[in-house]
């Protein structure tokens, strides 16, 4: 193959994966799949230039090669099956709308498809809002711990980079809901959104990692849980608390619970409470998770006490290895340290003592899977494989940022909770408060609770982390 013919598949190439690269918008829970900005004038920017030096024949070729791709997609797109918000045209997700089966509407008295989507859309404008806010406290009272430490950990780091992303012209498609199920005590609802917007991604600290793109186009899919069969109460346009109707003050942060009655809003007993958010190719991809009929979780699913749900468990799990990302960066071991055994958390702190600092310009997770459960000494040990992409800069002398990364690298990595057969806890997904007896923390950094005296992070009670296998 000549030079020239390797350089128009790499230019071409080049435009394929710009078109195809999601974007620094919120993504939910999920974030970019951009590579960011290049050093220098490599990379796409390179390419361009490159472009305009080609003989006419071949830009035409190349040209052409990129407008069939572009036809390609709409056609894909206008097979969809669903409604465009907009103009009626079909557009969205290929395949057809699932239906609710009549099962599911019979263990969800007054469920309303119609109402669902519409807290969808609601939930999807406001999540961008927050997004480019940087500031959940306007939706905590309907997202959960797991989707909240996503968040907070990106936002964390885009502070620590001075970044910010600006959204606008943003247009919702189309909703529809692609599955619907019950699991355990809990009815768990999947819904694609399809939409387009305008994307300016600003790195004030380092202008080389700016992006802007118009009219960026995707669909992804907005996961909901609630107790099954409790009347829905609206969280998403009302704001005061479901239990006793005192007014919200919207200062939610790690807990979202009621000054007056102290109830948590997101438990999913009032309200759908989004609860995982996935890009669309990541969907469907559920490496080796357990069946919620596996023989090893009926135990879980028959104690009321466990208030089990795979979808929670799985939330719990990402709620846990976001902490840990922030405790790597910040060099902070109070994010893990009260959900986190005394051995585990002596290996983690002494790795992270040896590490040299660093922070993500990219940190998202693609999958989060309960693989396997075991009961073994009284003990309940639940095994999550993780999927996380991530870019690291290191800031050197001088406040250059080096790469310690070349781009965004996909890496697995193990977790296990671990949790004592039979136990009750008094609070629910680690929400700051004692799960022996239910009293606020007065210092997130204790490992005993101040009121009675009992060990806060044991597995006595609650779920605790035992076990992590690191990616990086």
């Amino acid at each position: 193959m000549s030079s020239k013919t390797k350089n128009i598949l790499i230019f071409t190439a080049c435009l394929l994966l710009a078109a195809l690269s999601a974007y620094p918008r919120a993504g939910g829970a999920g974030g970019s799949h951009s590579l960011h900005g290049s050093d220098g004038g490599g990379g796409l920017g390179g390419a361009i230039a490159w472009f305009f030096i080609l003989p006419g024949p071949v830009k035409i070729i190349i040209l052409l090669i990129v407008a069939a791709y572009f036809v390609y997609r709409y056609m894909n797109k206008s097979k969809s099956g669903g409604t465009d918000m907009e103009s009626g045209r079909s557009a969205g997700p290929a395949g057809g709308p699932q239906q609710v089966s009549p099962e599911f509407f019979a263990a969800n008295p007054g469920f309303n498809p119609q109402t669902f989507t519409q807290k969808v859309s609601t939930a999807f404008l406001a999540i961008q809002d927050a997004w480019q806010n940087k500031n959940l406290s306007k939706v905590r009272r309907w997202i959960s711990d797991g989707v909240y430490q996503r968040f907070n950990a990106q936002f964390t780091m885009m502070n620590l980079l001075e970044q910010t992303n600006i959204l606008s012209n943003i247009k919702i498609k189309q909703v529809r809901i692609e599955s619907a199920m019950q699991e355990g005590d809990y009815s768990i609802i999947t819904a694609s959104v399809y939409f387009s917007m305008d994307d300016n991604f600003i790195c004030k600290k380092h202008p080389a990692f700016d992006e802007q793109f118009t009219g960026d186009e995707a669909t992804e899919y907005w996961t909901f849980i609630k107790k099954t069969g409790v009347a829905e109460k609206d969280l998403y346009n009302t704001n005061v608390c479901p239990k006793c109707g005192f007014p919200s003050n919207d200062k939610g942060g790690q807990v979202s619970q009621c000054e007056s009655c102290g109830t948590v809003t997101y438990l999913g007993d009032y309200d759908w409470v989004l609860c995982e958010i996935t890009q669309e190719e990541d969907y469907n991809r559920n490496e080796a998770r357990i069946s919620a009929q596996d023989p090893s979780l009926q135990s879980l699913f028959a104690d009321k006490g466990a208030d089990f749900s795979i979808q929670l468990m799985e939330d719990k799990a990402s709620n846990a290895v976001m902490q840990y990302f922030i405790s790597k960066v910040t060099h902070d071991l109070k994010y893990v340290r009260r959900f986190t055994s005394d051995e585990l958390f002596a290996t983690i702190e002494n790795k992270i003592k040896g590490e040299d600092k660093f922070v993500y310009n990219r940190l998202y997770l693609n999958s989060v899977n309960l693989v396997g459960c075991v009961l073994a000494n009284n003990m309940y040990y639940a095994v999550f494989n993780i999927n996380y992409s991530s870019m690291r800069l290191k800031e050197e002398p001088g406040g250059r940022l080096a790469k310690l990364d070349d781009t965004v690298t996909e890496r697995p990595m193990q977790l296990t909770l671990a949790k004592k057969a039979g136990a009750v806890q008094k609070t629910k997904l680690w929400s700051f408060a004692c799960p022996s007896c239910g009293a606020p923390y007065t210092d997130t950094t204790i490992t005993q609770c101040t009121y009675c005296d009992a060990k806060i992070n044991s597995s006595d009670n609650d779920w605790v982390m035992t076990g992590l296998t690191p990616g990086e």
